[in-house]
């Protein structure tokens, strides 16, 4: 169903994801200690205004951004239970769409629903879990429809219609980074590269490059390694930053836009973990945002957004390494958390993300929101 509110932001027509959560950490409240500096010097926050996106009244205590069209016209967020003890209710999130003053309910099935990305026609991709088993979905013109491939996740989706994620390989019972051709249900496995035992794709764009990780010579530890598929299925790795090597990394790239990838890395001597490659130049950099759980994501320029780390503030970054801090809604003293911007619009001036709103029953509760910058 949909109910129209007050417009939360102007809608933008410019022409321009995230990892799944995972059902345990969706239950425990952070409670990270944040240093009380770092080593960026943060640009004021005074050109960025924060405006909330509107919750279901009296279904669920706060919602979080999980994706946003490229040109910010629609946002993609969900709703959460009051209590995650409640087990009839406590894994239920209520998937929303935001365009144009109306938020419209997308039915999902069973728990841990979530829409991951949209396009600018409102069409939206997710999954969610059902009988414990991930299965992935897409949101068009009013109906779900559930994408076929056995378990899986649907995390991107581009202009055109066409969907990135994963699904379960039948050959190896693995799960095999995945396309979904606009207007198909039926999977498309992108080819691995030589020795990958599996692999995800995570975003796709407009000219059909996919990106994603995947991991090498039957590691088993859980680290991954990125990669980039053409539009016509050659498949290359992306390229480390000075002084890591590939065998050392656990990354996770998490946009492409234009010729930016975004994404997080983890390996020795790394501290921030948000990378930026550019594609045009083949080059790479660390940036000071990211938390590894957390989606940074990027525009057609290179800035990329997040939130600084080590700290509780979610940010935009230029290609300059100029930081700018966006508001929060409580004091950053009191919040135990952090705030996120999880995309940023092909402009720049629309970033859409959440902020920590409070702590209630000693649980934190957080505000789905927006914030335009000039």
């Amino acid at each position: 169903m949909a109910f129209t509110v007050a417009r939360a932001f102007k809608s933008r027509r410019a022409l321009a994801a995230a990892t799944a959560i995972a059902a345990v950490a969706a239950t425990t409240v952070l409670t990270t200690q944040f240093a009380s500096a770092t080593e960026t010097s943060p640009a004021t926050a005074q050109a960025c205004t924060l405006e909330t996106l509107p919750i279901p009244a009296d279904l669920f205590q706060s919602a979080k951004v999980t994706g946003m069209s490229r040109d910010g016209s629609v946002i993609a967020y969900q709703a959460e239970p009051f209590d995650y003890s409640d087990p009839a209710t406590g894994s239920v999130h209520q998937p929303l769409l935001y365009a144009d003053g109306e938020v419209t309910e997308v039915p999902m099935p069973g728990e841990w629903q979530e829409i991951a990305d949209v396009n600018s026609k409102g069409v939206g991709v997710g999954f969610a879990f059902v009988n414990d088993v991930p299965r992935p979905y897409v949101w068009r013109d009013g109906a779900l429809t559930r994408l076929l491939g056995g378990r899986g996740y649907a995390y991107g989706i581009n202009e055109r219609g066409d969907i990135a994620g994963e699904s379960n390989n039948p050959n190896t019972g693995l799960p095999s980074p995945t396309v979904w051709r606009a207007g198909a249900t039926n999977p498309t496995r992108l080819a691995l590269p030589t020795n990958a035992i599996w692999g995800t794709a995570t975003a796709i764009a407009n000219d059909g490059r996919v990106i994603g990780h995947v991991t090498l010579d039957g590691d088993t530890s859980g680290d991954t390694k990125p990669y980039i598929w053409s539009a016509d299925g050659t498949v290359k790795k992306l390229p480390m930053p000075p002084g890591v090597k590939l065998a050392d990394a656990d990354a996770y790239p998490m946009e492409i836009n234009g010729d930016w990838v975004s994404g997080a890395l983890e390996a020795p001597g790394i501290d921030a973990p948000g990378i930026r490659w550019n594609l045009k130049t083949g080059t790479v950099e660390m940036t000071d945002l990211g938390w590894y759980e957390e989606t940074v994501a990027v525009a057609p320029d290179g800035t990329v957004v997040g939130h600084v780390w080590n700290t509780p503030t979610a940010a935009y970054q230029a290609t300059d390494g100029t930081v700018v801090e966006l508001p929060g809604l409580i004091d950053p003293a009191r919040n135990l958390n952090y705030d996120n911007a999880e995309a940023i619009s092909a402009d720049g001036t629309l970033i859409a993300g959440w902020a920590v709103s409070g702590y209630e029953n000693g649980r934190e509760m957080h505000q789905a929101v927006t914030w335009t910058c000039a």
